[in-house]
């Protein structure tokens, strides 16, 4: 929950003007044109991260530095100051925010800029208790995903002089036409209808999905290799008797089969003939042999020192990264309090451990030397990996060479080419039942793996349930039948045409339609100013009659800029036609909507702000002169007249 405490602009020469707000209440300005009621909606939406300042040209952009707005937050209070642009500019990053359980308004020398617009949006966002809420777009469309922030949610909360009496566009900014798909694609989030931890749910569907691709493709290479089972592996004995690997029988029991095939892999081929008396060949296999082991030392040599040399890389670009940020404790001044914010030297609870600058420093220093270790080692391991390559093509050499002789050797000896044959048969079909074997294990598992993708694809399901849109849809159409209770009740109250009908607020084109006998009647269908400026409120009040009893992150005021639009003015006489009846009939309509804001402030016990700058000032009624904060007439207005310019 976010209300408005108090209002405060600072002039160029230190001077400062608050305007004062109850939280929890209707606040009522009432004043004459030009003395800067509007510009009191201008300067809650640009301290509330706006791009740009929407504040109109005059005193109030020439003769202000900085707007300034004392919160109500959930956490205690927060003032929150942000410093008009300069020269031509429409924006200003310079923003001041402190925060404590009470906060005194400081004077225009402490203000300075803490954070910017970003970190403004971000805080505002985490008091108000917006959560990661991404709004992924139906496939198909290229919008990318949107993220809900406070300037979606401060939509519902602002109503301009020219917003309160459109016919067309019922919320604040919604003339533009990515600010109107923005309110499309949060509308639910605010309204309740996807749940706080949907960001969580699609993210865990995804998982979700990522593990049972993994495996059911297991399963299927699994399925694969097993082949028909029993077939498959007097295949392999089959073929192993003919190779003379094996002498068992296909009647054989099948664990004396899977037995039988373990044998055969963990046994060397045997020999084919006795090559005694070919004391060469012996020779030259023997050392093929001999090479082949070094070879494979040599490659893993290799191996282990690339990955002790990627490792080292890594651990130095940690490092140097590690201490690139470091370098900015250069920027943090040397006198700050142990328990104060580098940054911005804001004291901070004695509770919050922060390392002091010497710490840093002391980090600093110690990275830059373990960097420094690493860089001058790298060379080292280079070299070594080197000399390990020569050595490595010195044996592929000789392999070349021992294979060129063995192999003349074979071509000259009809005997010993059978043999060679006859051993590559047979390491063949090791080879083949060394695959079948070794992926046993994989298919005696098969049955927990099925156990875990049937858990899987439950909870699969459970999570399509949360986040899918047909369900978020209903729960969508639930949220609004509740809002709309409450706008066709506050409409009798007031007595707007068609309230006579079931009302309903329209999602898809953000406006509000009467559904008569005859047929659906939208709001820009329907005729007179005051039924679009009452629609305009009472959809509104609705909304937030709805996130005052659900606890929606949603900032708990309502601004109305001249609901009753200038010629509601109490000043008014007969004139021009005007008949004195006309004018009471138009003033005890505009009293009938105060005293609707009245009744639903009320009934929501503090839950709900509403901030009126209007020009009425009904003497006689009590509760409008209860709330009624400051009276601008007569030279009384927001920026006094002696504020220099810059």
């Amino acid at each position: 929950m976010i209300q408005v405490r108090t209002i405060v602009i600072y002039s160029h020469d230190g001077r400062q003007r608050e305007v004062l707000f109850e939280p929890g209440r209707v606040n009522i300005i009432s004043g004459d044109s030009r003395t800067g009621k509007s510009a009191i909606l201008g300067i809650i939406d640009y301290c509330f991260g706006a791009k740009e300042c929407d504040v109109p040209e005059g005193k109030v952009r020439r003769n202000v530095s900085w707007f300034g707005l004392l919160l109500e937050t959930p956490r205690g209070q927060a003032f929150v100051a942000r410093q008009l642009p300069l020269g031509e500019g429409r924006s200003n990053e310079a923003v001041f925010v402190k925060t404590d359980n009470q906060v005194g308004i400081p004077n225009a020398g402490e203000l300075r800029q803490t954070t910017n617009r970003e970190g403004l949006r971000s805080l505002l966002a985490s008091w108000v208790g917006i959560s990661d809420y991404l709004h992924e777009p139906p496939i198909g469309q290229t919008r990318a995903p949107l993220a809900a922030t406070i300037r979606h949610a401060l939509t519902y909360c602002l109503q301009s002089q020219n917003e309160i009496a459109q016919r067309r566009h019922l919320f604040h900014g919604s003339t533009d036409r990515d600010v109107a798909q923005a309110i499309r694609d949060t509308l639910p989030y605010f309204l309740g209808a996807v749940s706080d931890d949907y960001v969580a749910s699609q993210q865990e569907l995804k998982r979700v999905r990522v593990d049972i691709r993994q495996i059911e493709r297991r399963l299927a290479e699994a399925a694969a290799i097993r082949g028909d089972g029993v077939g498959r592996a007097d295949t392999l004995l089959a073929e192993a008797r003919a190779a003379g690997l094996t002498a068992i029988d296909d009647a054989a029991a099948w664990p004396d089969k899977i037995e039988g095939l373990r044998v055969i892999q963990n046994s060397p081929v045997p020999p084919v003939a006795d090559t005694t008396e070919d004391v060469e060949f012996v020779r030259l296999t023997k050392r093929r042999a001999e090479l082949l082991s070094e070879q494979r030392a040599l490659h893993s040599t290799i191996d282990r020192a690339r990955t002790f040399e990627g490792n080292s890389k890594g651990f130095s670009n940690e490092a140097h990264e590690h201490q690139a940020r470091l370098a900015a404790v250069s920027v943090f001044e040397r006198d700050a309090p142990q328990h104060s914010c580098p940054v911005c030297l804001q004291l901070l609870p004695e509770e919050v451990a922060v390392p002091s600058i010497g710490d840093l420093r002391a980090a600093q220093e110690h990275i830059c030397e373990r960097a420094g270790a690493m860089d001058s080692a790298t060379p080292r391991i280079q070299t070594a990996i080197q000399e390990v390559e020569t050595r490595l093509a010195a044996v592929r050499r000789l392999l070349e060479e021992n294979r060129a002789i063995l192999t003349a050797l074979k071509r000259s000896n009809q005997r010993l080419q059978l043999a060679a044959d006859i051993e590559s048969r047979r390491a063949m079909v090791l080879g083949r039942i060394s695959l079948y074997v070794e992926n046993l294990p994989q298919v005696a598992d098969l049955s927990e793996q099925q156990a875990r993708l049937r858990e899987l694809k439950t909870r699969e399901s459970e999570l399509e349930g949360a986040v899918s849109a047909d369900v978020i849809q209903q729960r969508l159409e639930s949220c609004l039948s509740n809002v709309n209770r409450h706008l066709s009740e506050y409409s009798r109250k007031i007595e707007l045409e068609y309230s006579d009908s079931p009302l309903r607020l329209d999602p898809r084109a953000l406006t509000v339609i009467a559904d008569t006998p005859a047929r659906p009647v939208p709001m820009p269908e329907i005729g007179s100013g005051e039924n679009h400026v009452g629609y305009h409120i009472v959809a509104h009040l609705a909304l937030h009659t709805w996130f005052a009893d659900r606890a929606r992150p949603v900032p708990s005021f309502l601004l109305l800029d001249q609901p009753s639009q200038a010629h509601f003015s109490p000043d008014a006489v007969p004139r021009d036609g005007v008949t004195q009846d006309k004018i009471d009939s138009d003033r005890k309509a505009v009293k009938r909507l105060y005293g609707l804001i009245f009744d639903v402030v009320e009934s929501l016990g503090g839950k709900l702000q509403v901030i009126v700058t209007d020009h009425p000032d009904f003497s006689d009624d009590t509760r409008f002169q209860q709330s009624l904060r400051e009276r601008w007439r007569d030279g009384v207005k927001l920026v006094p007249e002696d504020w220099p310019t810059a």
